[in-house]
């Protein structure tokens, strides 16, 4: 299945979010929004050769994403979940059906939480249980590692 077409999609959804973030907030600031999406464009699409370009393009989505979560927490929402697919995709990290339910379902748990800081008015306790689930993730991901290269090599390192 040819996805050549996704990663200008996913980055066209990031530019609307981040304009409906300029629009709705009447603020000066939105234009912010607007200038951000020049840099990470420019490394999405004109740096192909460049070494490093996911890195860079990271951290320029990342001031996206901060700039446009400022104005309006759900426009940050949605422009991180664009910038994640950008970059899986550029990774080459969303190809099957299983990574695209991984994909979702990290989409569904931040939804979650940032719904959760919404209606609290606080932070720290969904951050603490977001930061407890990418742990828990991580060590299971490890072992799940370790089992694969103990199976196929026959060595724990």
């Amino acid at each position: 299945m040819n996805r050549a077409f996704l990663k200008p999609g996913l980055f066209l959804l990031m530019a609307l979010g981040a304009l409906g973030a300029a629009v709705s907030s009447h603020s000066p600031a939105g234009y912010l929004c607007v200038l951000l999406l020049i840099p990470t464009g420019g490394f999405l699409f004109a740096a192909h050769t460049w070494h490093g370009r996911i890195f860079y393009l990271v951290c320029s989505g990342e001031l996206l994403v901060i700039a446009c979560g400022a104005l309006m927490i759900w426009a940050g929402l949605f422009t991180a979940w664009m910038l994640a697919g950008v970059v899986l995709l550029d990774l080459g990290m969303l190809e099957g059906k299983e990574d695209v339910n991984v994909f979702i379902l990290f989409c569904c748990v931040t939804l979650f939480l940032v719904a959760g800081m919404q209606l609290s008015n606080h932070v720290l306790v969904p951050l603490l249980l977001l930061a407890a689930g990418t742990g828990l993730v991580l060590f299971f991901q490890d072992i799940r590692n370790y089992q694969l290269r103990k199976k196929y090599t026959g060595a724990g390192s």
